[in-house]
């Protein structure tokens, strides 16, 4: 089982980066996705389709990231027709865990939006735990719940910064053509093109907090998995996953 040196915001983001780059192909792949999206938004008399078509594939090419980053931290280059067959067999429990993922956000969302972003964040490792450690939609929710505990600033963090991105692109578009028709097609655009670097970032680094504390033979999902967040750019050379059962932090900074 692949044992990573713990690192912060920052470290997981940058790993997120050279695992892309080393993975090129990811970017196309994840541009026909955003370009399917943008078709979704532009093209009226087909966009509910293009809707549902981006839906079911955004858990699949999500879980690509995943076990792609899951070979890379292994030492191994990046395979995507292995990853591709790895996704597929899991496919209808990702579909699973996404159904009660956007359904339990969106009930959060509902209750003045932090319980929401909160829900989003504990269960955002349930997709690499379902790919990575071939686990079932209600096993891979379990773990998420738990490892996710420890890890909350973290993978807050990460979802932070890549909504600063996109933020700031926001705005310099309406710098540039203020608030009209010309925003809205401008800024569609522009976020197909950033889903298809920062989407993937995002997804290896979350594949990278989960591989850094994925349940081990000596602990259990069921357990309290709360090691602390090593802050934004902290690692901890000295500390591994098999030190668990002696490394229980609690969240206390960035």
């Amino acid at each position: 089982m692949t044992s990573l040196q713990r690192k912060g915001v920052i470290g997981s983001i940058a790993d997120g980066i050279e695992w892309l780059r080393r993975n090129p192909i990811l970017i196309v792949v994840f541009l026909l996705y955003g370009l399917i999206e943008l078709g979704a938004e532009l093209l009226s008399p087909v966009g509910v389709v293009l809707t549902l078509v981006g839906w079911l594939l955004l858990p699949y090419i999500d879980g690509l990231v995943h076990v792609i980053g899951e070979q890379e931290a292994s030492g191994e280059s990046g395979d995507l027709g292995r990853a591709s067959s790895t996704v597929l067999a899991r496919y209808v429990s990702l579909i699973g865990i996404w159904i009660a993922y956007v359904v339990a956000v969106s009930i959060g969302f509902i209750f003045l939006i932090l319980p929401g972003i909160y829900l989003a964040v504990r269960l955002s490792l349930a997709f690499p735990a379902c790919v990575i450690d071939d686990q079932d939609a209600f096993e891979s929710l379990s773990t998420s719940w738990s490892v996710a505990k420890g890890n909350l600033l973290k993978l807050f963090g990460i979802f932070l910064a890549s909504l600063v991105v996109v933020g700031s692109v926001g705005i310099v578009t309406v710098l540039f053509t203020g608030f009209d028709s010309e925003f809205y097609i401008t800024f569609l655009f522009l976020s197909a093109l950033l889903t298809a670097v920062v989407s993937p970032v995002v997804q290896f680094a979350l594949a990278r907090v989960y591989l850094e504390n994925r349940p081990t033979d000596e602990t259990s999902t069921t357990g309290d998995d709360t090691r602390e967040d090593d802050g934004w750019g902290s690692t901890s050379d000295d500390r591994t996953r098999t030190d668990r059962d002696d490394d229980r932090w609690d969240d206390a900074n960035w």
